[in-house]
C-alpha cells in the first residue's frame, strides 16, 4: 500500500479542505463524462453511417461499461495499492486513445473496441478520484464534497450533449471524437503538473497481488458495499435507459430536429446535478442514506410509465424526464458517500468504491441493449415501463436492506 493512503482515513480529519483540488478532480470527471455524453446526440447520425441496428447501437452505449462491469473491484485494489493520482493520469491515458482511435471508425467493431477502451479508462478516473477526494477534502466537508464530486457525470455529460450539435456541424462526429481526445490529454498535463505534491510516496511491493486479493475479499464480505453496489446498478440501470434513448425516442416517437432532441435531452439531464447536491445537502442535515434511496427510486419508477406510456404528448414526457433526473440525483450522493463510510477500513476506499462502480457499470452495460430488444421485440416503447418499474421496485427493496445494516453498525459503534 501507499504509505499516505494507508492512512488516508485520518488525514481527512486533519486536513484543511483544498476547495480549488476538489473542482479540479471535478473537471477530470466532467471531461470522463464528455466521452459518455457525446454518444447519445449523435446516435441516429452513427446508425445512418455506419449501418447499426437499435441492438448494436443499445451496445454503443453500454460497451463503455463493459471492462468496468468485469473489473472494478480490482481496479479499485489497484487504485488503493499503486496510488490514486497514479490511476487517474492512467485512465485519461486509455480515454485519450480510445477517442482518437473512435475518430477513425469504418465498423461497429472499431467503434465498439475504442467505447471499450474509454471505458477502462473511466472506471479507473471514477473509482481513484473518490480516494483523492478524502487526501484533499476536511472531514467536516466530505457530504458536500461527495455531493459535488457526484454531479460530475450528469454536468460533463449535459454540457456535452448540449455543445455536441455545434461540434458535429462545425467538425463532424469525428471531428468530435478528436476534440475530446485533445481536451483528455491536456488534462493528463494539467493533473500532472498542478498534483505534484501528492506525488511521491513509496510502495510496498510485498506480496501485492495476495493484498490485493485479500483486500477484495475483504470488501465483498462487507454488506454494507455490496448493498451499496447493487443499489447503483438499479439507478444507473434506469438512468442510461432513460437519457441514453431521449433523443431517439423524442426524434422517432414525437417527430422533433435532431438538434433540439439533443439540446432538451442535455437540459433533462443537467436537473441530475441540483439532484446531486440537495442529496448531499440533506445527508448533511442528517437525512437517513437509504430514505434518500428509497424516495427517489419510487419517484423513478412513477416517472417511467409518464415517459413512455405516450398519454400527455411529448410536453408531459419531457416533464417526466426531468423529475425523474432531478430526483434520481439523489441517489449517486447518496451512495457516493456511503462508499467511504462503509468500507472495510479506511484505506479500502477505492476497494470498496470500486465494488460499487462495478455495480453501476452492470446496470449501464445491461439497461440500453436489454430494453432495446425488449422494444425491438414488442414494437414499442411502452414496454419499456415494465421493464424499468420492476428495476425501481428491486432499488426499493434494497433500500430497506442498507437500512437494516446501517441501524446495526450506528448500534455496534454506540456500544
Amino acid at each position: 500500500m501507499l504509505e499516505q493512503d494507508a492512512n488516508q482515513g485520518e488525514i481527512s480529519r486533519e486536513v484543511e479542505t483544498r476547495w480549488s483540488m476538489l473542482f479540479l478532480i471535478f473537471g477530470i470527471g466532467m471531461a470522463a463524462a464528455f466521452q459518455v455524453g457525446k454518444v447519445p446526440p449523435v446516435l441516429p447520425l452513427l446508425r445512418n453511417d455506419l449501418g447499426l441496428s437499435l441492438f448494436l447501437a443499445g451496445w454503443v452505449l453500454s460497451a463503455f461499461n463493459v471492462l468496468g462491469a468485469m473489473i472494478s473491484p480490482m481496479a479499485g485494489a489497484v487504485s488503493d495499492w499503486l496510488g490514486h493520482r497514479r490511476l487517474i493520469m492512467f485512465g485519461l491515458g486509455c480515454m485519450t486513445a480510445g477517442s482518437f482511435a473512435g475518430a477513425y471508425a469504418q465498423s461497429a467493431t472499431l467503434l465498439l473496441g475504442s467505447r471499450f477502451l474509454e471505458g477502462l479508462g473511466y472506471i479507473f478516473i471514477i473509482i481513484s478520484a473518490p480516494g483523492l477526494i478524502i487526501r484533499v477534502v476536511g472531514h467536516k466537508d466530505l457530504r458536500i464534497a461527495f455531493g459535488i464530486w457526484g454531479a460530475f457525470m450528469p454536468a460533463g455529460g449535459a454540457t456535452m450533449m448540449v455543445m455536441a450539435p455545434f461540434l458535429v456541424s462545425g467538425f463532424g462526429w469525428r471531428g468530435m471524437w478528436h476534440i475530446n481526445a485533445g481536451l483528455l490529454f491536456g488534462f493528463i498535463v494539467l493533473v500532472a503538473w498542478t498534483t505534484r505534491d501528492l506525488a511521491g510516496h513509496k510502495i510496498v511491493t510485498k506480496s501485492p497481488l495476495n493484498k490485493l486479493w485479500a483486500d477484495i475479499w475483504q470488501t465483498l464480505r462487507s454488506p454494507g458495499p455490496a448493498l451499496l453496489a447493487l443499489c447503483f446498478a438499479t439507478y444507473a440501470f434506469q438512468f442510461l435507459v432513460v437519457i441514453g434513448f431521449l433523443p431517439t425516442l423524442l426524434i422517432e416517437e414525437e417527430g422533433l430536429q435532431h438538434g433540439l432532441a439533443a439540446i432538451l435531452s442535455a437540459i433533462a439531464l443537467a436537473t441530475n446535478v441540483p439532484g446531486n447536491l440537495l442529496g448531499g445537502w440533506l445527508l448533511q442535515k442528517g437525512v437517513k442514506r437509504w430514505l434518500l434511496i428509497m424516495v427517489a427510486s419510487l419517484i423513478m419508477g412513477f416517472c417511467c410509465f409518464v415517459i413512455y406510456v405516450p398519454i400527455g404528448g411529448v410536453v408531459v414526457r419531457y416533464v417526466g424526464c426531468i423529475i425523474f433526473m432531478g430526483a434520481g440525483g439523489m441517489i449517486p450522493a447518496s451512495l457516493l458517500h456511503g462508499a467511504a463510510e462503509h468500507a472495510p477500513r479506511p484505506e479500502l476506499v477505492s476497494t470498496s468504491n470500486g465494488l460499487l462502480m462495478q455495480g453501476a457499470q452492470i446496470g449501464l452495460l445491461s439497461g440500453p441493449p436489454l430494453v432495446a430488444f425488449v422494444v425491438s421485440r414488442t414494437g414499442t416503447w411502452r414496454s419499456a415501463t415494465w421493464v424499468l418499474a420492476i428495476v425501481a421496485l428491486i432499488g426499493i427493496g434494497l433500500s430497506l436492506g442498507l437500512r437494516s445494516v446501517e441501524k446495526r453498525k450506528r448500534e455496534r459503534m454506540l456500544l
